[in-house]
């Protein structure tokens, strides 16, 4: 359905569709955004706790300079992303009420200060 949906909004070129673990995959070198709608773990009461810290440490490792956004009802989960959210929006996947997460990814931390290089000072 998903490849039905990207030929007819003629987008073909713009989105690749892959299906594989999460794990598997290397970041492409241009950089872009990932948006994930994992389990919930609602309907058949799976625990999807390793899955969560899996897409956060995979995010962690491999992913520096993306946008990752996820959709969950489960906020314990989403805490095992083990990445602080730039930005949380509630919504609502039927009658389940969702947060929408926003994750920048950096290189190192976000509050690092920059050290000067040799010389003293950076170059203009």
């Amino acid at each position: 359905m998903a490849s039905a949906n990207i030929s007819s909004a003629c987008l073909l070129n713009v989105i690749e569709l892959h299906k594989k673990d999460f794990k598997e995959f290397n970041a492409p070198k241009e950089k872009g955004v990932i948006i994930s709608n994992p389990p919930y773990g609602e309907r058949m009461g799976e625990n999807v706790d390793e899955l969560y810290k899996d897409f956060g440490d995979t995010l962690k490792q491999k992913y520096a300079g993306y946008s990752a956004w996820f959709i969950s009802s489960n906020m314990e989960a989403l805490k095992k992303v083990g990445l602080k959210p730039s930005r949380k929006i509630k919504v609502f996947n039927g009658n389940l009420e969702c947060r929408l997460m926003n994750y920048q990814l950096y290189d190192g931390s976000k509050n690092s200060t920059p050290t000067l290089p040799k010389g003293g000072s950076f170059p203009s």
